[in-house]
């Protein structure tokens, strides 16, 4: 099982409630983990579950029914503490307020465009003291860029956990 998450159950374990948000949960295997791990987890999953080429760009992911319904079911065992808001993180981010998130992990569309768009859209929702975080960061050149120029631009260093995970406090 791939936790692309894993780290930062860590990072998180000692703050008492705790309201996230997963950009891209494909098939809810780290919301799962999370959930599982973080009995104070609220958690927020964006993903609109529609097909999409994948990062490597070598194949064309399908209509993603299969991940939805794997999602779905792993989803189902946190009924007060899940929320699936299925839409891209473009239409998603004006449903949270400035200040919402004590964490957000971005793993959505690698794109450096997408990723630099979900920075500049998200960071405003995260509280001060908040873990800003997301997946990929060694592993897409694209992902590295983006987050590497968001971090400059709010001047802060970015830390590694295990599993290619990038984060900050805010």
């Amino acid at each position: 099982m791939n936790v692309s998450g894993l780290g930062l159950v860590d990072l998180l374990k000692n703050r008492n409630k705790i309201v996230g948000l997963e950009i891209g949960c494909y098939a809810g295997i780290n919301a799962e983990y999370l959930l599982s791990n973080l009995p104070q987890l609220i958690l927020h999953g964006v993903d609109p579950y529609v097909p999409y080429i994948d990062w490597n760009g070598t194949y064309t992911c399908g209509s993603n029914d299969s991940a939805e319904k794997q999602a779905m079911n792993r989803f189902s065992k946190f009924p007060d503490r899940f929320t699936l808001h299925k839409m891209t993180s473009d239409d998603a981010f004006n449903l949270f307020p400035d200040d919402y998130f004590d964490f957000i992990f971005i793993d959505g569309l690698h794109t450096y465009e997408q990723v630099i768009t979900d920075c500049i859209n998200y960071y405003p929702k995260i509280k001060t003291g908040g873990l800003f975080s997301g997946h990929d960061f060694n592993v897409i050149s694209r992902v590295n860029k983006a987050v590497r120029q968001f971090a400059s631009m709010k001047d802060k260093t970015i830390l590694e956990t295990n599993n290619d995970v990038w984060y900050w406090i805010k």
